[in-house]
């Protein structure tokens, strides 16, 4: 059977990135190697270089929005369109079954961390970026330092943020109801990739995404509750 091979070059480092070169048949991984050099693994979930921050002092924490952060890395070319740079927020409630992340999942996790301080990180000038993803754990189970953190990034002039989410956007609709910190996050991001991880679903993943079943929802610009796939 014919299996596609998604190849990207990138355009600061001159990398060329290969998805799941464990796959390839060796005679094709060789010729890539001649051409590019040895290979070196990276991956979404453990990206070469996870920063952190400071965590927010008694002061702070009594007076400053904040979230909880596993961590924060730059130059991802692989968690929404374009350079990201990516922050990764602690606690999950979801727990998916098959995934790759579970050291995200406690909630107790990570460290508390003021959002202005974590977007002037992201929005480092020293790198390069085309917007800032914003993924977990699960980010919406901190909905109010979650819009905190997004209009921090906005006031900094940040042009593009893009959350993923374990949650549908029909049942985080749902959920707005009650918590209308969730509503405001969604009429405020640009992109959502949305829905559970699907472990016997994951060989029909796209680009961003680590599941078929899960969706890239475009928002902005779009009738109030409505959203685009793309």
């Amino acid at each position: 059977m014919a299996r596609e091979v998604a190849i990207a070059l990138d355009g600061n480092t001159g990398a060329l990135l290969v998805e799941d070169t464990g796959r390839l048949p060796s005679e094709l991984r060789d010729a890539l190697e001649r051409l590019a050099g040895p290979a070196r693994e990276i991956a979404c979930a453990a990206p070469p270089e996870v920063r952190t921050l400071a965590p927010a002092s008694p002061e702070e924490l009594a007076a400053l929005p904040c979230v909880r952060l596993a961590g924060y890395w730059h130059d991802s070319l692989i968690e929404g369109p374009g350079r990201r740079s990516v922050a990764k927020l602690q606690g999950c409630p979801l727990r998916c079954h098959g995934c790759i992340t579970p050291d995200s999942w406690d909630a107790a996790g990570g460290r508390l961390v003021p959002v202005e301080r974590l977007a002037a990180a992201l929005l480092d000038p020293a790198h390069e970026r085309d917007g800032v993803t914003i993924l977990g754990g699960e980010p919406f189970a901190q909905p109010a330092g979650l819009l905190a953190l997004v209009r921090a990034l906005r006031r900094r002039g940040c042009r593009h943020v893009l959350c993923y989410s374990g949650y549908t956007y029909e049942a985080l609709r749902r959920r707005a109801e009650l918590e209308p910190a969730i509503a405001a996050v969604l009429h405020e991001i640009d992109m959502l990739i949305d829905g559970p991880y699907v472990a016997g679903l994951a060989h029909g993943a796209g680009a961003w995404t680590g599941s078929a079943n899960q969706r890239v929802l475009t928002l902005k610009d779009t009738p109030a509750g409505a959203a685009v796939t793309s």
